[in-house]
């Protein structure tokens, strides 16, 4: 009986809705992707949320409303806003990753430094001429921040451990794994 008649309340207001935006899914380099969100008259508040960008690695999606919670939620991870001053007041913010990449001399995993990009870079598969010791090693960054910027020696990834040595298509890999972890 109570769902009923909280049915009944939810209808009867439908047609008293406000409507404002918030910036919502994954984040587009052109263009914020914005949707219509909507509250009942009586509201006081209107929400929108999105990630909280100093958490490393953090999944949490943009949208309206107040921040999500539940079980498949970690608590701080979100910011809400709102949303009364105006539209698609959630503005998207560059998310940082917390990642790591191979030392293939010592066949170890080094923890890289925190950042808007994840970077591994490596020796090419296959080149045969001699190689610094610091390009064998490989590490975090890209080859041009390591100072070498000749892609016949050097190869740049985009993922988690990716200069295994045996990434042989990473290049091609990485811009579709970025767009693959902000889908989630």
């Amino acid at each position: 009986k109570q769902w009923y008649q909280r049915r009944v309340a939810i209808t009867a207001g439908a047609a008293d809705n406000i409507t404002y935006t918030c910036i919502a899914g994954a984040p587009n380099a052109t263009k914020d992707v914005t949707v219509d969100c909507s509250v009942f008259a009586n509201a006081t508040e209107y929400f929108c949320h999105n990630p909280d960008a100093t958490v490393a690695n953090n999944t949490v999606g943009y949208g309206c409303g107040a921040c999500p919670s539940g079980k498949d939620v970690d608590a701080g991870n979100c910011l809400d806003c709102n949303a009364t001053a105006g539209d698609n007041c959630n503005t998207y913010a560059a998310p940082i990753f917390a990642f790591s990449c191979n030392n293939l001399t010592a066949k170890a995993t080094i923890n890289c430094t925190e950042g808007p990009v994840i970077g591994c870079f490596g020796p090419t598969k296959g080149f045969n001429g001699v190689l610094d010791a610091k390009l064998k090693a490989g590490g975090c960054g890209t080859c041009a921040g390591a100072d070498f910027p000749n892609a016949t020696i050097c190869t740049d990834c985009g993922y988690e451990n990716c200069n295994s040595g045996a990434a042989a298509l990473v290049s091609f890999l990485a811009p579709l794994l970025a767009l693959l972890f902000w889908l989630q």
